[in-house]
């Protein structure tokens, strides 16, 4: 998968199966050039870029429940519905919440995102 794909991984398609978008992260909460000092790093180690994928989607409910919480039957369902919250997590310890009508993932992470 291409550097530009790895990174934005998270798809929406319609009945047809045709995509509607392909999420777009929004890391305003970040210094201006981030992404930029991960993918000068990567590269400095002989990798094409820094490859970050989200690696979770998690649907928070209303209630506060999610499609992880453990439920007395099986098989658990996530079924998105209207006021629920759409969490993507990724390596690193970022957190995005996605906005599933315009495919734009804003980064939530609370910096410093580690305690030492």
């Amino acid at each position: 998968m291409s550097l530009h794909d790895i990174n934005r991984n998270v798809y929406r398609f319609n009945t047809r199966g045709e995509i509607v978008w392909q999420v777009q992260r929004e890391d305003s909460n970040h210094p201006p050039g981030w992404w930029d000092e991960l993918h000068r790093q990567a590269r400095a180690e002989g990798l094409d870029g820094a490859r970050e994928p989200f690696t979770e989607f998690l649907i928070e409910y209303a209630d506060g429940t999610n499609n992880k919480t453990p439920m007395e039957t099986l098989p658990l369902e996530a079924k998105w519905i209207p006021g629920c919250r759409i969490w993507l997590r990724g390596s690193a310890y970022q957190q995005y919440i996605l906005d599933p009508d315009t495919g734009i993932a804003k980064n939530v992470t609370k910096l410093p995102v580690r305690p030492w």
